[in-house]
């Protein structure tokens, strides 16, 4: 039996904010968005998984602590939090992003959880853990 992670759906307060940061700092490709009185919805392939972000009805509470993990040491609540793996060069352009933005970072500076690796936490506008990790060759 072949199963496959096709869809992931995230209700967020408003899905502009979302944009901003997951196509302007992450730099992920949108595949749709929509916003207008009815709907908030916006999609985002990332890998063989469509990433869907609907706007909810009711204002949803915001996380404001980083979500424990065991790729690096601390974090406040046991919640959900995702791994983004990229290439070094995406990642440096990224976290330089992150850097200038206005969310929040679990470090100011990538750090490295071991040799090789690089990492850096940021919440996003919902409150949601999300990390930026690569692996690179080392001499």
């Amino acid at each position: 039996m072949k199963v496959e992670l096709n869809t992931v759906f995230r209700w967020c307060n408003d899905v502009v904010t979302m944009r901003h940061f997951y196509t302007d700092c992450l730099g992920l490709t949108e595949t749709y968005f929509l916003n207008d009185e009815a709907h908030g919805w916006l999609t985002y392939q990332v890998g063989e998984v469509q990433l869907v972000f609907t706007r909810a009805a009711e204002a949803l509470p915001v996380a404001t602590q980083f979500a424990q993990n065991p790729g690096y040491q601390g974090g406040d609540i046991q919640a959900e939090s995702w791994v983004l793996k990229l290439e070094r060069p995406s990642f440096d352009t990224i976290a330089q992003q992150l850097q200038n933005s206005q969310y929040p970072l679990f470090t100011p500076e990538p750090t490295s959880p071991r040799p090789g690796a690089l990492q850096l936490l940021a919440l996003d506008p919902m409150g949601f853990t999300v990390e930026i990790y690569t692996e690179f060759a080392t001499n």
